[in-house]
């Protein structure tokens, strides 16, 4: 599968009055610095209702979608705080600078780790219909919240989107096909 080389909702680093920071996607990253924070299996009960709902709570602690969605916050953070410091760089010692080129680099490693961290979500089968419910869930909140994924323009088995569906759905039959075993033994 071809992953995209860049992440489209990279937001313009120009901090001038004609292209503002967008302030959604700051109050985004702002709640995400805070359930980053949070342990895995808590933030699956905090931030993700059909988890806390579960009786049983193993599924938030070996579950994989759990952990994937803390590190794709976690990344969301990482980013933003670079993107903060790249405005800074060029707003310090303008366009152009060996500063700003260094923060810029910095900017771009960053937006490639939450690239990884959003093909991982997409292709990771959850192990639990709690996970499932989670992934897709937390999918919506962040587009909900001004964010894109990856390679959103791309129709077909090369998007995020069509991988995302394709993984959940291949979850959704292993859990079907693995309970059905266990009808089947008892």
């Amino acid at each position: 599968m071809t992953q995209a080389d860049s992440m489209l909702s990279t937001p313009p680093t120009n901090t001038s009055a004609i292209n503002p920071v967008d302030p959604t996607r700051r109050g985004f990253i702002t709640l995400a610095a805070g359930a980053s924070i949070i342990s895995v299996g808590s933030l699956a009960a905090v931030a993700m209702p059909v988890a806390a709902a579960i009786p049983n709570t193993e599924a938030a602690t070996t579950d994989p979608a759990f952990a994937l969605i803390a590190e794709k916050l976690a990344a969301d953070v990482a980013h933003g705080e670079v993107i903060d410091a790249q405005d800074e760089a060029e707003r310090d010692h303008g366009y152009g600078s060996p500063v700003v080129q260094e923060a810029w680099q910095r900017c771009s490693d960053a937006c490639g780790v939450v690239n990884e961290a959003d093909w991982r979500l997409a292709t990771t089968p959850p192990t639990t219909l709690a996970g499932v419910a989670a992934v897709l869930r937390f999918a919506n909140e962040i587009e909900d919240g001004g964010m894109e994924w990856p390679a959103t323009d791309t129709v077909g088995p090369e998007g995020w989107h069509y991988q995302l569906r394709a993984t959940m759905a291949a979850a959704i039959e292993a859990l079907i096909k693995g309970s059905a075993g266990k009808a089947v033994r008892s």
